[in-house]
């Protein structure tokens, strides 16, 4: 996804293995007012910090606490990384959100059943997977239940990003329910781990990737018990429980389970919990009582043409006008989008122009294999206060990908030559997830290995929140992927340090527009880099390795548009 530089300045995370992402290089925040407030203080000092403790300790019967390195019950099995103030701003957010969540519990209900601590750090690490010389580091979840302390441990990471509260908020329910089953004691229990192996679902017979994916997620008892405080995920598992008895029954031995603990619990409650929240819900900035806001567009002979080539030739449909469905999101959170009107009708024409020139190189042999279902053009598209610029949607069982044009300002040759980049980007991560697969030149280690020793992107295959699933910081000490890390070398843009896809994408943008940018000059920075940065070759090399082969194994003939373009970016070397 390609993001703008917005007010918010938060930076997305993946959300999920196949979620393409990327974004223009942009520093977080890390202190909002409560910690300018009392930069370089204790945290406990902070009136802010203050009132949420005393919330906390009112409505829930939880006391806030910092965790301590040398507390006894909590380093006997983690290595606790202690907060400091200019976390401040972060233990804030995760308060905010964990007591929003709580709140949608039936009164009295934590303060009754609840761990009684909240113990906040910076990180814990759990000893016995160290111990285990575990070949990935082992990072804690944001949340840990700890009966020894009658506490839940919290991460307060160093950088907070939209896919961190969202994941958050359900993995916060998932420790709460870990917690309370720790209490379930008689083996004769319909929640007892043996009796409930043998309401297991088999995920294999499910026909779409969402299906399987619920299943098994369902098939354990804390990872249902998530999907029932998390709206779309509870509507899905209600719908495939109709034909699934198995799963109706593992449902319903949570809820009566939960109503055996608070008679509050009862259908009212579930229906109530199945809306969706304010947070959730997608905004269309469209006026919706002006039908008429799109004619010249409609009428334009020039943009209709362009868009009935790109659909003739991808087989997508192109999705711009004002009442067009909503574009599928990764992460359901608040989404503010509009599609365009005749107040851009030139900046639209312009963009529709650019993407037909781009894409139409694209071989026939790749297109109808990627099966993209819909190309949404937007004007506004902001996820979580972050404008988006593209994203491509290789998570869908039929992938789709978008662009954002708020910033798209045609007379300027680096939005242009940004946007241009940004098409391209968004493909290759369609292209990658199709096509690479396990031994193929650009999948796993043949790319990874490419990089310096001691490089680790700062997205990994392990989960800061659940320990096993993706989307985790990978290089805690990799602060940030700009500023902090330009030691490294092999990279064609900062943010391609963010995830091996990215790594990727960034740089098949650039090799993509190197010879059309800045006006037909050229890309010059870059390609003055693949000069002298040999790590970059490499990863420049292995790309056209890459296609090489498919051009191969999809029997693509040649000339053809793509592969001179490829053939272009460099010239001939002159023989010796």
């Amino acid at each position: 996804m390609h993001r703008f530089k917005t007010p918010l300045a938060l930076v997305t995370a993946l959300t999920l293995a196949a979620s393409a992402f990327a974004q223009t290089p942009e520093i977080p925040k890390t202190a909002e007012k409560g910690g300018q407030a009392s930069e370089g203080a204790p945290i406990e000092q902070n009136p802010e910090f203050s009132a949420v403790g005393q919330r906390f300790q009112t409505d829930f019967g939880v006391t806030i606490t910092l965790a301590r390195a040398d507390e006894a019950v909590t380093a006997k099995n983690y290595d606790v990384t202690t907060l400091k103030a200019e976390h401040l701003a972060n233990a804030l957010s995760v308060l905010a959100w964990v007591e929003a969540e709580l709140k949608r519990y039936p009164a009295g209900f934590v303060k009754k059943h609840g761990a009684k601590n909240l113990v906040l750090a910076n990180a814990y690490v759990s000893k016995a997977a160290k111990a285990a010389k575990s070949t990935t580091p082992a990072y804690s979840p944001t949340f840990i239940a700890e009966r020894a302390g009658d506490s839940i441990l919290v991460t307060v990471p160093g950088t907070m990003t939209p896919t961190i509260e969202v994941l958050g908020r359900g993995y916060l329910h998932y420790t709460l329910f870990s917690y309370l089953l720790a209490d379930v004691k008689s083996p004769d229990s319909p929640l007892a781990p043996a009796h409930w192996k043998t309401l297991e679902s088999d995920d294999a017979t499910r026909e779409t990737e969402s299906d399987k994916r619920l299943t098994k997620a369902s098939n354990g008892r804390e990872g249902l018990y998530k999907m029932l405080w998390e709206p779309f995920e509870f509507g899905e598992l209600t719908t495939l429980a109709k034909t699934d008895a198995k799963l109706k029954q593992r449902i319903e031995i949570v809820q009566s389970y939960l109503r055996t603990l608070e008679p509050r619990f009862d259908d009212a409650f579930w229906k109530t919990l199945a809306i969706i929240p304010e947070h959730q819900r997608t905004i269309c900035l469209n006026d919706p009582i002006d039908p008429h806001s799109a004619d010249q567009i409609k009428a334009d002979a020039e943009i209709q043409d362009d868009i009935r080539m790109l659909e003739k030739q991808w087989g997508f449909k192109v999705l711009w006008e004002p009442g067009s469905p909503v574009p599928p999101m990764p992460a359901k959170v608040r989404l503010e989008y509009s599609y365009f009107t005749d107040k851009k009708l030139h900046e639209f024409k312009e963009f529709i122009r650019m993407v037909r020139e781009e894409l139409e190189i694209y071989p026939e042999q790749i297109t109808k294999r990627l099966q993209v279902k819909n190309l949404y053009i937007l004007n506004d598209f902001t996820f979580r206060g972050s404008g988006v610029a593209g994203q491509g949607m290789s998570w869908l069982p039929q992938v789709s990908f978008a662009y954002g044009l708020r910033t798209f300002d045609p007379a300027k040759v680096t939005s242009r030559d940004f946007y241009r980049r940004t098409i391209h980007h968004e493909v290759l991560h369609l292209i990658d997830k199709e096509f690479s697969k396990e031994g193929g030149p650009i999948f796993g280690a043949n790319w990874d290995s490419l990089n310096e020793k001691g490089f680790a992107y700062k997205i990994g295959r392990i989960n800061a929140l659940t320990g096993n699933a993706p989307g985790s910081p990978n290089a805690p000490n990799q602060t940030t992927f700009y500023k902090d890390n330009t030691k490294w070398q092999g990279f064609a843009e900062p943010y391609g340090m963010n995830i091996a896809t990215d790594d990727r994408a960034t740089l098949f943008g650039r090799m993509m527009t190197a010879r059309v940018a800045d006006e037909g000059r050229g890309d010059q920075p870059f390609l003055a880099k693949l000069q002298t940065d040999k790590i970059l070759k490499a990863k420049f090399d292995r790309m056209i390795e890459f296609f090489q082969f498919l051009k191969r194994d999809l029997a693509i003939p040649s000339p053809n548009p793509f592969d001179s373009k490829l053939e272009g970016i460099l010239p001939p070397q002159k023989a010796n």
